[in-house]
């Protein structure tokens, strides 16, 4: 059905911040969601995202393609079979990744994961009912959520494009996770654990 491929570029955090930051422009698009308000790790968030992000030096993006292999992407031919092996198969990827993420923060001091898209630990969010999140410990925002360009990231930085279903299965997607930390890795750790 498909494998996947992993690339890891880490960068200054100020850096990062001051090239691809642009939280007026595009926090826009997440009122658009359907996540918008329904789910604590989406806009808008209850956190001061500056301030958050202070209390770390250096950024490691995760990019994860999700390949879909030639059969994969004819039986994709209705729209609800795109919807369904699209879904399927990155929250697989997602969790997977998400997991290892979580077991690296234990083992790297002061560091957190950012997940890529809305947050999925349950099948429905305490969020919707002004209720306090049941899995703070688990829950990561995305990079979207804190206003980052993802396009400009994944090109710039992992040299993928982007790609998006339209009337058919593209040849992949990309998944995109970061890791903060106080101080610099060897990216080798984080290819290893993905």
């Amino acid at each position: 059905m498909y494998y996947t491929t992993t690339t890891v570029n880490g960068k200054q955090l100020d850096e990062f911040i001051a090239k691809y930051q642009d939280q007026a422009k595009f926090l826009v698009f997440c009122q658009h969601c359907g996540n918008y308000q329904t789910l604590w790790s989406c806009p808008p968030l209850l956190l001061d995202v500056p301030q958050f992000l202070q209390g770390f030096n250096y950024i490691y993006i995760i990019g994860v393609k999700v390949i879909y292999d030639e059969e994969t992407i004819k039986s994709a031919h209705t729209a609800e079979k795109i919807k369904e092996i699209t879904f399927q198969s990155l929250q697989e990827v997602k969790t997977k990744l998400a997991a290892a993420l979580l077991t690296l923060e234990q083992q790297i001091p002061g560091s957190v994961s950012l997940s890529s898209g809305g947050c999925r630990l349950c099948q429905r969010c305490e969020r919707r009912d002004d209720r306090p999140c049941r899995y703070p410990e688990k829950m990561r925002y995305s990079l979207d959520a804190f206003g980052f360009d993802l396009t400009a990231i994944t090109s710039d930085l992992l040299q993928i494009e982007l790609k998006w279903a339209k009337n058919s299965l593209p040849e992949y997607y990309t998944l995109i996770h970061a890791l903060l930390t106080t101080q610099e890795l060897d990216k080798t750790i984080l290819h290893e654990m993905t």
